[in-house]
């Protein structure tokens, strides 16, 4: 775990040493809300959190014309976010899985639709928790342990597409997905597939 934590430490530096304040505001005022619908290997339910900050952002207007005189609209608005994310699924018949993990993220949003493109990563930890586990003391006795498991380090990388509103609440609905990595699982590395609906919410600035 150790050797990966200069690679995220870096990515921190470049993003704050190039941050642009967004809309004139402070780093971190910019805030959003995340609540989700978490599907591991695409079938096993879950929910996940976050709270999203905005780091960066710039916006290029641009303009560009067809070749049957239309003028199309290239506008778009660039931002690199920080977040923090906590959920759980649970996998019948198995176990239950908590994660937590932060995130950096890039994400362009095109003007002209709000549609909008972003991709993510950042560390992370998970951890299984197993119904009807034993565990022996060193004299032998077999005992029942309560919540057992193994914890993991786990990296994220997501990727998303969706929507951005300009009005309400709801800031955005994204659909994602979602690839963490177990580190030392069974002296290896196990992916786990993951899909994410995301609704968004800005409840500070916004209005219906």
């Amino acid at each position: 775990m150790k050797k990966f934590v200069p690679a995220f430490i870096l990515i921190f530096i470049f993003v704050s040493a190039f941050a642009q304040k967004p809309n004139g505001k402070k780093i971190f005022n910019t805030r959003t809300y995340t609540f989700s619908y978490f599907g591991n290997n695409l079938v096993n339910p879950g929910i996940k959190a976050a709270i999203n900050f905005t780091l960066a952002e710039k916006t290029t207007v641009k303009f560009k014309s067809a070749k049957n005189g239309e003028t199309i609209d290239k506008t778009a608005t660039k931002q690199f976010l920080t977040s923090a994310h906590v959920g759980f699924f649970w996998q019948p018949e198995s176990h239950i899985g908590a994660f937590g993990f932060y995130e950096i993220t890039y994400k362009r949003i095109k003007r002209k639709d709000n549609s909008c493109f972003r991709i993510g990563l950042g560390p992370g930890i998970y951890r299984s928790f197993y119904p009807g586990t034993f565990e022996v003391d060193e004299n032998g006795t077999v005992s029942e342990t309560a919540m057992g498991g193994r914890s993991y380090f786990a990296p994220v990388i997501t990727f998303g597409t969706g929507k951005i509103r300009d009005k309400g609440y709801l800031h955005s609905i994204i659909f994602a997905t979602n690839l963490m990595f177990l580190f030392d699982y069974n002296s290896g590395i196990v992916p786990l597939l993951n899909l994410e609906i995301d609704f968004c919410f800005d409840f500070k600035k916004r209005k219906k």
